[in-house]
């Protein structure tokens, strides 16, 4: 049965933004960018008071070449490239050196 949410810690989607992306090589994290903005907010339990109040918004996030021996960095390893021997494979194609002449 199909689920409706999805939940993936940051190291996974840290590599499958290395695999949309096609990254192969180095350590990589990910940097989120966010904005503040103050603002007046009515409490759920007092609708009839006004405190202030803070909104945070994620602008974007942003995949950032790191340090190996930085937190949470994952290695691209996590993305092997694949060898074009297995890409003729899986497509069907025959490798240039057995073709007939």
């Amino acid at each position: 049965m199909p689920t409706s949410e999805h939940k993936y810690s940051i190291e996974d989607l840290i590599a499958a933004l290395l695999r949309d992306q096609g990254i192969h090589d180095g350590h990589w994290a990910l940097n989120v960018e966010f904005s503040a903005t103050g603002a007046a907010v009515k409490p759920q339990d007092q609708p009839t008071r006004t405190l202030p109040g803070l909104i945070v918004s994620v602008n974007s996030a942003t995949l950032a070449a790191t340090d190996p021996s930085a937190q949470d960095a994952v290695d691209a390893a996590v993305n092997p490239r694949k060898d074009a021997s297995a890409k003729r494979r899986a497509s069907g194609r025959k490798s240039p050196s057995t073709t007939l002449q």
